[in-house]
């Protein structure tokens, strides 16, 4: 530990005062002081003024503080005076005291003391790392001040944090910067504390956090090139002895710094040539960035494949990523333009030149030796060494001179470094006038060579020719020593003879070193041997050079077969210190091939040609050899890897770079593992090249010191590494593979790597040791590159559950009997699977057809194995939906979740139910059922409401005028393809026609005049569908189509017609369930019909094309407005004897009454062709319709056959056109009466309230259903008053002459206070003919308060116009004033003035108005302007009023339709009960009397005026009779007589109604409508006083009926109105128990 001094220079002086010209210190105080010790310090006093000052002062009472004795002290101008106080304390507390000072003139004094040390230091609260690399360092640095004195500081903290320096001290006032370095060892959030420790044992805390984070680094793009390799660093073919670099990225994806390792792991003899190098293994990368990673790749061994592996490993992350390195080294390759060069016939003598091209064929620089010495040799090169550039060409001269006339052949060695050597056959003869040997061609060296093949070389010439072919085939082979390698060809020793080589002629030795000769002028001599090998007679012939120093003796000898001779070598050096080397050649041939008469082409043979190199040196003692200088190309030698007994080889390169020859001498291998050639030699040229032989037979690894001695003193040594290679690998997991638990039936993979740990490719084949289906791997055999690795697929597919174990064999070897077996045991289970989804339903509710949604589901795998599933759906029920699964197949580990996303997309309106089918190997399960409703948006209207010309319409006309039933029919279906396809915003740009929408429907507003009212329709809409809905009206400019397309519909005058139509809103949305209320208007503007075609267009729905209609007429002029051109009647039951009467409502438009006539010719002629059968009848062809009215035709229908009926009937109108109406009747068998359905479907309810609505009424329809005839029936109604005023409401059933005939309402008219409510009975009066009505009555509101304002209106409106008829006023000048006024006067009135101007009296008594309100008369005059008031002038300046404009308009009613169905049925044919009805019995006519279906005709104009004057005047005349006056004045006094009703009976005597059954033949009597029917009278023991109980009296009956009718109203009002609970629960009172009936 360190310990850090701080060093500090206190920067501030002490304080000091000025006291009258003496300066001098203001205070001393000591702060770091321990009890016992002893402090000095100084107090200065300075005299700053100029005269000269004495002082005198006393020492400080207190004891521990002490001075000198006092003197005093003379201070001369600029002197300055020390005195020292010295401070020892006692005890550790507070010590303080004073030093009094006194001169002449004043005294002052010096405060000393001593406080307690006070120790504090700053430094931040806390400090905050963010995030850091795992295994990386992070620095902050902060400043350590200290605010007190000295004091020491120690830090206290946990790793990962560390402080540095971790003690120190720091001086008074002092400062150190500090550095906290945070190194996270793992991914976690680390939490410390820090404490420094100072002063008397305090401390300060210091908070450090931090985040370790692994970081993320990336290899190259991250991707997987090979198996298991991110990177793949491909360095092509590279030079022997060049350096290629090549770099990787790798990229820190992460937000901390990252580090990481380069590691590079060679296993096996792959270590002895480590050629892939990378420098630096540890780098750091910053946050989001990069760095390039180099690899350098320098071959050491020619023609081999390296592969390495570096792996990239995060720190503190398990993971790697693996970067693989490959690359090839590349040898020359040299080639020769000839391999035989064969010289002509040469006289001996002369010399014979030719040349041969010597070629590089790569890029690498190489260098040759060719193996010749031109001096002792008879053939000569003229350049036997030299360097070869790449692609380098060079011709070299070899010339022949023969020295003998025999036959020469040579194989001449050229060596090449790092490459194997190549030959060259030298072939030539020489001859002398007397001498001519056989010649040696190219052909001649071939077929030589297949003699020695077939072992016929062995024998002579001569011998050959006697051969017979018996003798030929007995031969033993030979092998020709050119088909060997070329380094084995090279380095074959006579010494080590194989039975692969046939060898005819041996040399014992090759190479003879004389050593050191010092005596130069005597002949050293060595001995040779030659044997012939051969069958023949052979002559050895030595080259005799009489220039060199090494000559041979005897030159020439010819050796007996099987037989040796021996030969002096003499070395005669002629000059001292000197190397001497020399190759000295003899030739050997067949003594028979001298002569060419004695040989044929057949039996020529080739000559041998053996060499001794020879050396020695002649250095004198005292003359040392010359240092050598040479240059090699490696220090040490690395041997390619090699198999037993085979030679592998390498070259060495050595160059003299001096200018005298340099001798180099090998040492032996004890072993005999190492060998080199040549051994010894002297190097006169550039180079030698030297070739060095691996050979052993055992598979391990090699070392050895290869010595050379230069100049035989200069020694160096070469290390050489080579290994015999063994079948070697390394499995992955220890020899051992386990598969995870596999699902039966199924197949499971698994990659298993094998690395070839040796430098030779490693050839395997698997054998597993149970073959069986279930387990397999692929490939079964191969080829391992060296230091690769190989992945092999293993796949596991158990069939039923289980254990497996086995152990499987690896066979692996280089060659076929050097094999070796490796042992890999494989585990696996197979197990079932199963898959779960959570949830196993999935509702995707309502969804519009053509929507997609999504859901997304999790697939569970509780198996220990992975499941391979496969996914299917079926559907159960309706098909038309799309279903997708993002995976349809897929692998889910053991124990494993999984995401799968599910999109559905209904296609159609259904309801489905889809099932999710997992199949794991061939068994169906099912995982998710999918249900989901396909729905279209889906728009009904459920109310329409008439407003302005219209409101007097009944709501089923309005509903039929604007086809809501065929337009909700057109909404509920089903849209087809073309729809969905064109939303709303696409269909705006479809240039299509509007009108090929399918779904048509048209829009009447019905008709009005010029300039009237507009006609405007509320139609609420409602979404009866389940999702919401939009919706849009595309008016033609919305739709965007050419005026083109419009003009082929013959739509005319297009943009006023869009004027005159409005919709409003034109689009929106409604939510399912809520209503929306659109507007329709129609401006009659222009006479005539104008229409709009408009698209009604549902998003992803339905769209409608509307045609808008409206027509407008002229005033005065009637129109018939007919919606459609057909009418279906009610069907009715075939053979009816009293089909129901049926109507056709004709409306008339126009505003004065309409004539109309139905032609009934065609139903004539319907009558003609169903044999006089009136199928068709119309009861009242002719008729009148008024203004704004319905007429309704009655038609009978009576079928006969079941089946349809149609007929064209013309209506004619008086004054205009015929239009035909199609009416459409259905005859119906019995059985088919009660499945007919209803025409139209109009709701009775109001669904949304309009603005200005009055009331309300509960029900808008009432249907009396199915009732006889001549009977009664009520129904009640309430209406609700839903405004802030009273209103009065009146019904109005005289719409149509039938509706005044069959309807009564009570009570008629009546008022209601706000929110208040009554009941309402609509009655049906009794009818004596069956028919089927549906009819309208109006109740008109009316606001009390706007009615009561209107006829305040109206009376002001009146009393004006009355007032204006009775006054007029005079205009003159103003008359002039008097002179003199008595200003006392207040109301001063000229006399002469009134008089002038006094008004006339008024002929008759104003009527009052009720606007008269009492006010004094005021009296104009000028001379009293003064007393006038301002507003008085004002009134009097303004012009007279004017005359009232017109009447006020009364306020509009607003009303309110009820509309009534129902069937009168023949009470004969009626199937009901009877019972429920009420049937006055005089009401029955006789059922065997004919029917009557006559209706009362409708009465003409003259009729009607007739019979209005008459009534007329007779209610004129009872309005003047007095006696009518009093008797209704009376009226109300006399008492009901209700006992008239009682007492009342026929003259006959009292008849009862027996209570049993009616006669069956009732006697039908005349008179007026009370006539009834009676049964037979009572037996005669009935008293003639008995009066018949109430339901046996029929007069009784109505009495009963009402008062029972108005009880039940009452009751029903009372529940309305809130006053009674009908559903309340009944409540019973307990009453206390009854005492005995002894006790009071």
């Amino acid at each position: 530990t360190l310990l850090y001094t701080i060093k500090f220079e206190d920067e501030m002086t002490s304080a000091t005062s000025n006291r009258n010209g003496i300066l001098l210190t203001s205070q001393i105080t000591w702060n770091a002081w321990e009890p016992g010790g002893e402090y000095t310090k100084v107090i200065k006093i300075k005299n700053v003024d100029t005269k000269t000052h004495k002082i005198k002062y006393k020492t400080p009472t207190n004891k521990c503080f002490s001075t000198k004795y006092p003197e005093i002290i003379t201070l001369v101008s600029g002197n300055t005076a020390k005195i020292p106080i010295t401070f020892k304390p006692l005890e550790k507390e507070l010590y303080s005291d004073q030093v009094e000072f006194s001169t002449k003139t004043d005294k002052f004094t010096v405060n000393v003391r001593a406080v307690l040390p006070k120790y504090s230091i700053d430094l931040p609260h806390s400090l905050n790392f963010d995030t850091c690399g795992v295994q990386t360092t992070a620095s902050r640095t902060f400043t350590l001040v200290n605010k007190s004195i000295e004091t020491y500081f120690k830090w206290d903290v946990a790793e990962p944090f560390s402080i540095e320096p971790s003690l120190g001290l720091l001086p008074e006032k002092g400062h150190c910067d500090v550095t906290v370095k945070f190194t996270p060892g793992e991914a976690h959030v680390y939490d410390s504390k820090a404490v420094i420790s100072f002063g008397n044992e305090q401390h300060r805390e210091l908070y450090i956090s931090g985040v370790g984070k692994h970081p993320y680094i990336m290899v190259g793009d991250d991707s997987i090139v090979e198996d298991f390799v991110h990177q793949l660093l491909d360095f092509g073919d590279v030079p022997i002895g060049t350096a290629v670099s090549k770099s990787f990225q790798v990229r820190n994806m992460s937000s901390v710094e990252a580090k990481f390792l380069i590691s590079h792991n060679v296993k096996g003899t792959v270590a002895m040539d480590k050629v892939f190098v990378c420098k630096k293994k540890e780098h750091f990368i910053k946050p989001h960035s990069s760095i390039n990673v180099k690899i350098n790749f320098l071959p050491t061994i020619e023609k081999m494949s390296y592969t390495d592996y570096f792996y990239i490993t995060p720190a503190g992350f398990p993971s790697q990523c693996v970067v693989k390195c490959v690359g090839r080294s590349m040898a020359p390759e040299i080639g020769l333009s000839k391999n035989i060069l064969a010289f002509k016939y040469a006289e001996v003598g002369k010399e014979v030149v030719q040349y041969i091209n010597i070629t590089n064929n790569s890029n690498v620089k190489t260098f040759y030796q060719i193996v010749l010495d031109s001096n002792e040799s008879v053939f000569k090169v003229d350049k036997s060494c030299g360097t070869l550039g790449g692609k380098e060409e060079r011709t070299l001269q070899v010339r022949f001179l023969p020295l003998q006339p025999i036959p020469y052949y040579k194989r001449v060695t050229i060596l090449l470094h790092r490459q194997e050597p190549v030959f060259l056959d030298l072939l030539g003869s020489g001859f002398t006038n007397d001498v001519r040997p056989a010649r040696l061609v190219e052909r001649d060296l071939v077929s030589f060579t297949e003699k020695i093949r077939s072992g016929m070389s062995m024998f002579p010439p001569e011998v050959q020719a006697t051969m017979g072919n018996s003798e030929k085939n007995n031969l033993n082979p030979g092998f020709p020593a050119q088909e060997q390698p070329p380094c084995n060809q090279y380095f074959t020793e006579p010494q080590m003879l194989t039975d692969g080589c046939t060898t005819h002629v041996t040399l014992d030795l090759e190479n003879i070193d004389f050593g050191k000769c010092r005596a130069f002028q005597k002949v050293h001599h060595k001995t040779v041997t030659i044997t012939n090998h051969t069958k023949g007679r052979i002559t050895a012939l030595w080259n005799d050079n009489p220039d060199s120093v090494f000559t041979v003796l005897p030159t020439e000898c010819d050796i007996l077969p099987h037989k040796s001779a021996s030969f002096r070598v003499n070395f005669h050096p002629q000059n001292p210190n000197q190397f001497y080397g020399a190759s000295l050649e003899c030739t050997t041939f067949y003594k028979t091939m001298r002569e060419t008469s004695l040989v044929t082409e057949d039996t020529i043979c080739a000559s041998w040609s053996q060499a001794v190199y020879c050396t020695g040196e002649t250095f004198e003692p005292g003359h040392e050899p010359f240092l050598p200088r040479y240059e090699t190309d490696t220090t040490a030698i690395l041997f390619p890897p090699a198999l037993p007994d085979e030679a592998v080889f390498r070259t060495l390169l050595l160059r003299n770079c001096g200018d005298t020859p340099m001798s180099f001498a090998f040492e032996d291998d004890p072993m005999g593992i190492f060998s080199v050639k040549p051994m010894t030699g002297v190097i006169h040229g550039e180079v030698a090249i030297v070739m060095v032989r691996f050979l052993a037979n055992q598979s391990r690894s090699y070392q050895h010191n290869l010595s050379c001695t230069l100049n035989t003193k200069h020694r160096i040594v070469f290390p050489c590494i080579a290994a015999v290679e063994l079948p070697t690998a390394w499995l992955e997991n220890e020899s051992a593979m386990c598969f995870k638990p596999s699902c039966a039936g199924s197949v499971t993979e698994q990659w298993y790597g094998v690395r070839n740990t040796s430098r030779i490719p490693l050839k395997f084949e698997w054998k597993l040791q149970h073959p069986c289906v279930d387990l397999s791997v692929a490939p079964m055999s191969g080829v391992i590159l060296p230091n690769d690795t190989q992945y092999q697929k293993w796949k596991y597919a158990p069939k039923e559950e289980g254990v497996l174990r086995t152990s499987n064999v690896l066979s692996i070897y280089h060659v076929k009997n050097n094999r070796r077996k490796l042992t890999i045991s494989v585990m696996g289970q197979g197990t079932k699977a199963a898959l779960e989804c959570l949830p196993r339903a999935v509702d995707f509710g309502i969804t519009v057809v053509g929507e997609m949604s999504s859901e997304t589901v999790s697939l569970h795998n509780p198996s220990s194995c992975t499941a391979d599933y496969s996914l299917s759906v079926v559907f159960e029920g309706p098909d038309n939906c799309l279903i997708k699964l993002d995976k349809m197949s897929g692998s889910l580990s053991a124990y494993g979740k999984q995401e799968l996303y599910i999109t559905y997309q209904p296609l159609s309106q259904a309801t489905y139910n889809v099932k999710i089918v997992c199949t794991i190997n061939n068994q169906e399960d099912t995982l998710l059922t999918i249900t989901g409703n396909g729905v279209f948006p889906q728009l009904s209207f459920i109310d329409i409401r008439s407003v302005g010309i219209l409101s007097n319409a009944s709501k089923k006309r309005i509903w039929d005028l604007f086809s809501l039933d065929l337009l909700n029919k057109h909404l509920s279906e089903a849209p087809d393809a073309t729809e969905l396809r064109q939303l709303m915003e696409t269909r705006s740009n479809d240039r299509v026609k509007p009108f090929s929408t399918k779904a048509l429907a048209v829009i009447d507003f019905g008709s009005n005049v010029i300039g009237g009212d507009p006609s405007r329709v509320v139609v609420v809409m409602k979404n009866s569908g389940k999702v919401a809905s939009s919706f849009k009206f595309l008016f033609p400019p919305d739709l965007r189509l050419d005026m083109a397309t419009w003009a082929e519909e013959k739509v005319e005058d297009l943009t006023k017609n869009q004027e005159s139509f409005d919709i409003q809103p034109r689009e929106g949305t409604v939510e399912p369930g809520e209503t929306l209320s659109l507007i329709f208007s129609y401006k009659h503007g222009k006479e005539g019909m104008e229409e709009l075609p408009i698209l009604l267009k549902l998003s992803r729905g339905r769209e409608v094309m509307l045609q808008l209609r409206g027509v407008t007429v002229l005033p005065g002029v009637a129109y018939p407005q007919i919606a459609h051109q057909s009418h279906t009647l009610h069907p009715v039951v075939i053979g009816s004897d009293s089909p129901p009467i049926q109507y056709y409502d004709l409306y008339n438009g126009g505003d004065c009454p309409m004539g109309y006539e139905v032609v009934v010719e065609s139903l004539a002629q319907l009558t003609e062709e169903n044999y006089g059968c009136e199928i068709m009848k119309c009861l009242q062809p002719i008729g009148r319709v008024q203004p704004h009215s319905i007429s309704q035709i009655p038609f009978v229908f009576s079928p006969l056959e079941a089946k349809t009926y149609a007929v064209e009937v013309p209506i004619m109108i008086i004054g205009d056109k015929t239009y035909p109406i199609t009416l459409f009747g259905e005859g119906i068998t019995p059985d088919q009466k009660d499945s007919v359905k209803p025409g139209s479907d109009i709701p009775d309810k109001q669904a949304v309230l309009l603005d200005n609505q009055l009331a309300v009424l509960s029900n808008e329809a009432v249907d009396f259903g199915v009732v006889p005839t001549f009977s009664v029936t009520k129904k009640v109604i309430f209406i609700t008053n839903t405004s802030k005023e009273t209103i009065t409401f009146r019904w109005n059933t005289n719409t149509t002459p039938l509706c005044g005939e069959v309807i009564s309402v009570a009570p008629a008219s009546g008022s209601l206070a706000s929110t208040a409510s009554t009941m309402v009975e609509v009655s049906l009066l009794p009818s004596s003919y069956p028919a089927l009505f549906d009819l309208d009555i109006i109740c008109e509101l009316t606001d009390n308060s706007k009615e009561e304002a209107y006829v305040q209106a109206v009376a002001e409106y009146e009393h004006a116009l009355e007032e204006e008829a009775i006054t007029f006023t005079i205009r003159e000048e103003k008359p002039r004033t008097p002179d003199k006024i008595n200003k006392s006067m207040d109301n001063w009135v000229a006399t002469e003035t009134l008089n002038k101007y006094h008004t006339l009296p008024p002929i008759r008594a104003l009527a009052p108005s009720p606007l008269d309100r009492p006010h004094a008369r005021e009296f104009h005059c000028s001379k009293n302007k003064k007393h006038v008031s301002k507003q008085q002038q004002k009134a009097g300046s303004q012009p007279p009023a004017e005359r009232p404009t017109g009447p006020p308009i009364p306020p509009k009613p607003f009303y309110l339709h009820l509309r009534i169905t129902g069937q009168v049925a023949d009470i004969n044919l009626f199937s009901g009960d009877l019972g429920s009805f009420d049937i006055p019995i005089a009401e029955i006519v006789n059922p065997d009397g004919p029917l009557n279906l006559e209706v009362p005709r409708a009465a003409s104009s003259t009729e009607i005026e007739t019979t209005s004057n008459v009534l007329s005047f007779v209610l004129k005349s009872l309005l003047d009779d007095v006696d009518v006056h009093m008797a209704i004045k009376n009226l109300s006094n006399e008492p009901i007589p209700y006992f008239d009703q009682i007492s009342r009976t026929p003259a006959g005597g009292l008849e009862v109604i027996a209570e049993e059954a009616p006669s069956s033949n009732p006697q039908q009597g005349e008179g007026d409508n009370k006539t009834e029917n009676m049964p037979p009278p009572p037996s005669s023991s009935s008293s003639s006083s008995t009066i018949p109980s109430g339901s046996n009296n029929p007069t009784l009956c109505p009495l009963i009926t009402e008062v029972l009718g108005d009880t039940l109203a009452n009751i029903i009002q009372e529940s309305v109105q809130k006053e009674l609970v009908l559903t309340a629960r009944s409540r019973t009172i307990a009453l206390p128990p009854r005492g005995n009936s002894g006790k009071k």
